[in-house]
């Protein structure tokens, strides 16, 4: 019988199975990346379960720690070490992928298995070409802990930005850290900016400044970042927050050191057992209640390089992860949402309440500022937020800065020529 081995990375230290090899005809190689130890449950569980089902495929399953993958994984695409299988993100950065040939058309699959009907596709196709399996989506919202809440005199959580500020004054009065945030990590930055610019600006705007057709001196910009300073200023966030990641984060929350958090539904998997009865999800507070509803959800995706050595497998593996009982299974394992339309969602009431807010924003969705905007935008603006979190005050310069690298960032994007990846096997 074939096997399955298994290589987990926590930052760059493998901690089981095999050494760094070159993919291999015959092999199904397939390297994920996971924000924590339930993501590598579950896509280890995924990848077991597609092997009991299909025991004569030779699996070797890479994964590692999201931030070392976003920098890996993209340098490996055009060379021979590409994997067969592997996880990315709808977005700007996705497309760019497929225009540069990276990305194996999967048109096939989608005709093959009549997924038309059965996934959105708008988001992962690029050039009338399907490259990628979509598997979950996510709507970001508020976290907050219910008895941080009540012990500092708060009953209801902040429902607009007057009320953020109020529930910040009379948690950091009682002790507590208002809301928590991984500043290190610099798309929970991003996130912010998202929500505040989508609320005060509404859906629209926000999708024009993310595709640079906004100038970020614009009036209604300069709006956003003047309410997102009213927020630093009042001391909402811990100070020392551009120091904290993800983990750290989550800790103050679940350790009842942090009233609320701004996260994705995925961080639901890794609440622990004891905190679930008093966390609540909250759609991101309103700034302007003329603004139709509007989200965060990004999605992600499984796609097959262009230069797999397995395509034959690869393509068996996403049959499978399609399946409504695998895509299911892993959904509610992520705490996220299944992209199979006849895949059940899971009924806790943290997935009710965000499946609602999800349902009511309808397609004014975002997949998340570092997602939707070139990588070099990406790159400046993360800079950025984390720049004017440090100096608030050092606004407008940051918002100049900004607006420069917008002047460069898409006109490259426009000439980046759609062509296949040098030695792409088809």
């Amino acid at each position: 019988m074939k096997s399955i081995r298994s290589i987990a990375a926590i930052a760059a230290a493998l901690v089981l199975g095999l050494g760094s090899t070159a993919a291999s005809a015959g092999v199904l190689n397939i390297n994920f990346g996971a924000e924590d130890n339930a993501q590598r449950e579950a896509f280890k569980t995924l990848v077991n379960d597609f092997h009991t089902a299909n025991p004569d495929v030779d699996v070797h399953l890479t994964i590692q720690d999201q931030p070392t993958y976003r920098k890996a994984l993209p340098a490996s695409l055009d060379t021979d070490n590409a994997p067969d299988v592997f996880n990315w993100f709808a977005g700007d950065q996705m497309r760019m992928m497929a225009q540069r040939g990276e990305l194996d058309d999967l048109s096939d699959l989608w005709k093959a298995n009549t997924w038309w009907n059965t996934f959105p596709s708008s988001a992962i196709t690029v050039g009338g070409k399907q490259v990628a399996l979509p598997y979950q989506y996510y709507p970001w919202g508020l976290f907050t802990r219910r008895d941080v809440l009540e012990r500092a005199g708060i009953h209801e959580a902040p429902h607009d930005l007057s009320a953020i500020l109020a529930a910040c004054s009379k948690l950091r009065k009682a002790g507590f850290t208002p809301i928590a945030l991984n500043g290190k990590d610099g798309w929970a930055l991003a996130a912010w900016f998202d929500f505040i610019d989508m609320r005060a600006n509404g859906y629209e705007y926000h999708q024009q400044l993310l595709d640079g057709k906004v100038s970020y001196n614009e009036s209604n910009v300069r709006r956003a970042f003047a309410m997102w300073k009213q927020l630093i200023d009042a001391k909402c966030f811990d100070p020392n927050a551009l120091a904290v990641d993800e983990h750290a984060a989550k800790a103050d929350l679940y350790g009842g050191r942090a009233g609320m958090i701004l996260m994705g539904t995925v961080v639901s998997a890794s609440f622990p057992e004891i905190v679930r009865p008093v966390i609540d999800y909250e759609r991101f507070p309103a700034i302007d209640s003329g603004q139709a509803a509007s989200e965060a959800a990004p999605t992600d995706t499984f796609h097959v390089a262009s230069r797999a050595k397995n395509k034959a497998d690869a393509r068996r593996f996403l049959k499978f992860a399609g399946s409504s009982a695998a895509n299911a299974k892993l959904a509610k394992s992520l705490g996220s949402f299944p992209t199979n339309k006849f895949a059940p969602v899971a009924g806790t009431v943290l997935d009710l309440a965000s499946y609602k807010v999800l349902t009511d924003a309808k397609n004014n969705l975002v997949q998340g500022f570092d997602r939707d905007v070139p990588a070099d935008m990406a790159a400046a603006g993360i800079k950025g937020f984390q720049e004017f979190f440090a100096k608030p005050a050092d606004m407008y310069a940051v918002m100049n800065r900004l607006d420069a690298v917008r002047g460069t960032a898409y006109a490259v994007v426009a000439d980046t020529p759609a062509a296949p990846a040098k030695g792409r096997k088809n």
